[in-house]
């Protein structure tokens, strides 16, 4: 899923070597090959907000998308273009013409403005819009005492870990002029422990509905979904606004392009 890549670093085999009681002895740290994490997903700013459009329609037919990806913050070059991969699909699947980059170059090339340098005509676009994705970690909490009881009791206390990550989202058209930005960020809280794992088991064989399952693919099924369907919303928001800023003026720029440094 396109998700995991934002997520792959914040799984629980990322805890261990964050724990400041590393240094626990070999017998001990044994203790955590039984047990698994129970995640559990929570959306936060602009990633719990409604959504119009449908994902799985032709929302975007004759637009051409570029997707970029750099690599940095929570992804490495392998997972940025894994998550490139990704949404292209999403936009293919609505009907855009997709190509992608994991580097920054065309954000440097928007953020020229050729006409300027050499005096000669602007040459048309070779994109209609521009889809910059760039993934962070916000906030990290980890409290080692909890850890402590966590070994100390066999793992029946269990130890918790929140991460919070945040997907921001700048938007340009074909000149590099800024059409939206935003920040979708979500929570994963990780509970570690056999006696919360094996009662949230229990929970999901007699209780629980499929998608109400608190597993590891459940948060990232959650997450994708939320993110594809916040992506959608805002490149079709920013499409609606390109459009109208091409009718409004003769050469479909109203001021000049936002340098790429300068985008919030």
């Amino acid at each position: 899923m396109a998700a995991r890549a934002l997520l792959l670093r914040l799984r629980c085999a990322r805890l261990l070597p964050r724990l400041r009681c590393a240094r626990l002895p070999a017998i001990a740290l044994g203790l955590f090959t039984a047990p698994g994490c129970v995640h559990v997903y929570q959306p936060l700013s602009s990633l719990h907000r409604p959504v119009v459009v449908d994902p799985q329609a032709a929302n975007f037919q004759d637009l051409r998308l570029s997707v970029v990806c750099p690599p940095g913050g929570l992804v490495s070059r392998g997972e940025a273009e894994v998550l490139c991969e990704r949404v292209s699909k999403l936009f293919e699947n609505q009907g855009a013409t997709v190509t992608t980059s994991g580097s920054d170059r065309i954000g440097e090339d928007l953020a020229e403005d050729p006409e300027q340098e050499t005096g000669d005509p602007v040459a048309a676009p070779t994109t209609d819009l521009v889809l910059e994705l760039r993934s962070r970690e916000t906030h990290f909490t980890n409290d080692p005492l909890s850890w402590v009881l966590c070994v100390g009791t066999a793992t029946l206390v269990p130890a918790y870990t929140e991460s919070t990550f945040a997907q921001d989202v700048i938007i340009r058209d074909g000149t590099g002029f800024l059409l939206a930005s935003d920040s979708l960020q979500g929570r994963i809280i990780r509970t570690f422990g056999f006696g919360t794992w094996a009662g949230n088991k229990v929970l999901d064989l007699v209780w629980r509905k499929k998608e109400d399952e608190l597993s590891t693919a459940q948060v990232y099924a959650e997450v994708s979904a939320d993110l594809y369907g916040q992506l959608s919303q805002l490149v079709f928001n920013a499409k609606m606004r390109w459009q109208i800023l091409e009718e409004a003026t003769p050469n479909g720029r109203a001021t000049s392009p936002v340098p790429a440094e300068r985008a919030p």
